[in-house]
């Protein structure tokens, strides 16, 4: 089977979207971010000298999935009487006084939303804006065929990484039933990876030695790596989307902003999984963070769906604080593991090159195995597979399993 065969489709759209880029991809439009220009027909206004009306969330490169923020601004604010959304032409809300947003839940399908803002002056004025969010269809794990492809790390009982193992060496269960394997590959699987960074006020003592071993980190990923940053605190934002030039990822690194706010992790998941393209390539998503998520609009159960629902694999380094709360760190066992991933939780911020190095082994050596499932029946229902070798002393990872859909 040729990998055309067998391509991975969509991964999980975000249910909290991107509030600003703090340094736009060419070509994208750059969101709204305090203190900086509005972006041209992100605007809408009465005259040269009047109110000025702007969508700050969604932008039209979103995924509307779950519980969602509509948010939008009016500078002036004055004589405002009201700002209406609406989405698909039906009322949301009418929100009298700054700030003007609401939640709305978007459902389990990221469909095409044409969003649209009202905001209503004295004297019968009135301003109105609209933005058309992307749409994410297609199979799970497929394009045009049920074909499912499968990552796996194997390691020994010292966690040092087994190479050379051969097809032969393998066996792959779904739903306990083995399955036949139609795709194996070692080498030269393209990485699609996102680096989610977070930059809340209680990582101001952790930043710059963070930003020293990601940079570490990215140089050392093979050459045809494509990667991107998101940045987080409380709010999301997209300095780097789709790199394959990493001098333009690591420009973004060193230009983070001086940490504050607070920390919004399980959105940042979501959002993350939403940065991946839907093309044949090994997905990754490498998170770092204090852990102590006080401020995410997503609930654990809608980010587990979005991992189980996607293709990527998830890794999260943990320190500070949120590392010591055992409910972080069960939380961050249970996502990761779904994903066939692993979360890391360290004492001191030198101990991040470690953690750094395991992830890199896990990138660069794992197993790609590909099957058509023996049922392919495309019926929502959660398919559980298992992946064994034939040393049974051998320790594997893999994803838990994946959806039999064909759309969300």
């Amino acid at each position: 089977m040729t990998a055309s065969h067998i391509r991975s489709a969509c991964s999980a759209a975000a249910g909290v979207l991107v509030v600003g880029v703090l340094a736009p991809s060419p070509g994208r439009e750059a969101g709204v971010v305090a203190g900086a220009p509005r972006p041209a027909g992100a605007t809408a206004a009465v005259q040269d000298a009047g109110p000025v009306l702007t969508i700050l969330e969604p932008d039209g490169e979103a995924y509307l999935v779950g519980d969602v923020r509509l948010r939008a601004d009016v500078s002036p604010a004055e004589g405002v009487e009201a700002v209406e959304f609406f989405v698909d032409g039906s009322p949301v809300c009418a929100v009298r006084e700054p700030p003007f947003e609401c939640a709305w839940d978007a459902g389990p399908r990221a469909e095409s939303r044409v969003v649209r803002v009202v905001a209503r002056l004295g004297g019968g004025r009135r301003l109105a804006h609209s933005v058309r969010t992307r749409e994410r269809a297609g199979a799970f794990f497929s394009a045009g065929t049920t074909a499912v492809l499968v990552p796996v790390a194997v390691r020994d009982r010292r966690g040092r990484v087994v190479e050379g193992l051969t097809e032969d060496d393998f066996a792959l269960f779904e739903d306990g039933v083995r399955q036949e394997l139609t795709f194996f590959q070692t080498e030269g699987m393209p990485l699609d990876l996102v680096l989610a960074v977070d930059f809340s006020a209680s990582m101001a003592r952790s930043i710059d030695t963070l930003r020293f071993a990601t940079r570490r980190f990215v140089d050392a990923l093979a050459g045809s790596a494509r990667l991107s940053l998101l940045a987080f605190n409380d709010r999301l934002f997209v300095p780097a989307r789709q790199e394959h030039d990493r001098d333009v990822l690591l420009a973004a690194v060193d230009t983070l902003p001086t940490p504050f706010g607070g920390t919004a992790l399980l959105d940042a998941i979501l959002q993350a999984l939403a940065l991946h393209g839907d093309d044949f390539a090994h997905k990754a998503i490498v998170l770092f963070s204090d852990g102590d998520d006080r401020d995410s609009l997503a609930t654990l159960d809608t980010v587990e769906q979005g991992i189980r629902a996607g293709q990527a694999t998830v890794y999260v380094v943990t320190l500070g604080r949120g590392r010591a709360i055992e409910g972080v760190r069960t939380m961050l066992g249970r996502l990761t593991q779904v994903s066939g991933g692993r979360s890391f939780s360290i004492e001191r911020i030198d101990d991040l090159d470690d953690a750094l190095t395991y992830i890199r082994g896990d990138l660069r050596d794992q197993y790609f195995l590909g099957y058509r499932p023996a049922d392919p029946a495309l019926d929502g229902a959660w398919r559980r597979i298992e992946v064994r070798t034939s040393d049974r002393r051998h320790v594997v990872r893999a994803r838990e399993g994946y959806l039999a859909e064909t759309r969300f």
